[in-house]
């Protein structure tokens, strides 16, 4: 019977996701010309290595009183490399743009589209975020986007009793706090 719950606990911690979700500073280039900048909400999601990034509802500020609601923006599956400090993520390939859910949009012009070519590197830590993306549009509505994002993430909760900082009270805060009585 211990052998079936160390199984289903180590089944459990293998299937478990990170998400972080991030608030950022997004630039838009379309042919040379820089669209209004805007902050957005980036989630990434992580789970046993792979990536998820998703920008939801995403609205290109034309000027103070355009916009186009272009829609979620996602890419999925995406391999992490983790070194320095961070995780770098790179995506090349056609992506589906969908429909987004926020009600104050009557139009949303990314499903409208059909494949785009994304062309995407992404950087992060648990708080911050940069990416870069290029969307080579040009064949078919004549234009080339870059697009360019630096946010940061909401510090973790400190829960009381979280000695060693992994944002859970564990059987290793226990530990640690023996450690550090037994070292004195």
């Amino acid at each position: 019977m211990k052998k079936f719950f160390a199984f289903a606990a180590a089944a459990c911690c293998a299937m478990a996701l990170n998400a972080t979700s991030y608030t950022c500073h997004l630039k838009v280039v379309i042919n040379g010309e820089s669209a209004e900048a805007e902050e957005v909400m980036v989630d990434v999601t992580e789970s046993n290595g792979k990536y998820d990034l998703n920008l939801k509802n995403f609205v290109l500020a034309i000027s103070e009183t355009n916009e186009l609601a272009v829609g979620n923006i996602s890419v999925s599956g995406v391999e992490g490399l983790d070194e320095h400090g961070y995780t770098t993520i790179k995506f090349n390939d056609n992506i589906l743009i969908t429909e987004g859910d926020d009600p104050s949009q009557d139009f949303w012009v990314g499903p409208m589209l059909g494949e785009v070519p994304i062309d995407m590197t992404a950087r992060f830590t648990d708080t911050a975020i940069s990416a870069n993306i290029d969307i080579d549009m040009q064949a078919m509505i004549g234009q080339v986007i870059e697009v360019s994002l630096f946010g940061v993430a909401p510090a973790a909760p400190q829960l009381e009793g979280d000695v060693n900082h992994d944002g859970e009270v564990t059987i290793g805060d226990i530990n640690k706090v023996v450690d550090i009585i037994l070292s004195k």
